[in-house]
């Protein structure tokens, strides 16, 4: 059953194809004509990355907003649709992608309980220039379940081997679905100075998580993604 936790704000998430555009040109449509437009409607950037080649769907990207309510979804809404007030901004920006070919997907997403916010991990001075980002398949209607063992008995191991939790957010109208977000500690360093995180066998945590986390979970599919001028937390 899901847990909505009162200081739960919500996150829109959208991971693009670019089709035939790059990175560079990406992110020149993207801070001219979608960032200001949603940023006017109250959206917070909350990231912005490109999927980097070897492991992962490429060339593409995942936006991820940060938003106070369904109040706020719902405005957002309002205005980008036929006569609302960012009507034009959105038909400019959804003009752009078909032009490239772009395909999407989206999401709408609530944080779990331990999540921080953009503002806390701005003050925090937290980076994610480079992440690792998991798109977990979960028993039905077990998100919660696995993110309080995944808190439990792998993060700490985990942020110990160069891996420092961003957080975990759970996909609103899917009831088996939570993404996981990795910051790598010095950024593509943590591969040289951690991995394999082990060697010989696991720990003791890692032996008791990989026993108690089938039960919850189906499958999952990783990418690493890095992050593009602007995106705010690198």
């Amino acid at each position: 059953m899901k847990k909505y936790h009162s200081h739960t704000l919500l996150y829109l998430h959208e991971t693009i194809d670019l089709g035939a555009a790059g990175g560079d040109r990406f992110t020149e449509e993207f801070s001219g004509v979608y960032h200001p437009m949603m940023t006017e409607l109250g959206a917070r950037l909350f990231a912005l990355w490109e999927t980097t080649p070897y492991n992962g769907h490429w060339p593409q990207v995942t936006i991820i907003w940060e938003i106070d309510a369904f109040a706020d979804y719902a405005r957002i809404g309002r205005a980008r649709s036929r006569g609302g007030s960012h009507e034009a901004a959105s038909v400019a920006w959804s003009t752009y992608l078909r032009e490239i070919g772009a395909r999407g997907e989206g999401r709408i997403m609530y944080a779990g309980r331990a999540n921080k916010t953009l503002k806390q991990l701005q003050d925090a001075n937290f980076k994610a220039g480079l992440v690792i980002q998991e798109v977990m398949q979960t028993k039905p209607g077990r998100q919660d379940d696995y993110i309080r063992e995944l808190e439990r008995l792998y993060v700490p191991w985990s942020e110990s081997t160069g891996k420092r939790w961003l957080g975990s957010f759970i996909t609103t109208f899917r009831f088996n679905e939570v993404i996981h977000y990795w910051a790598l500690e010095d950024e593509w360093a943590c591969f040289e100075n951690h991995y394999p995180s082990w060697k010989d066998s696991p720990p003791a945590e890692i032996v008791t998580w990989m026993s108690v986390a089938p039960a919850l979970r189906d499958g999952w599919e990783d990418s690493i993604l890095a992050a593009l001028p602007p995106s705010p937390l690198q």
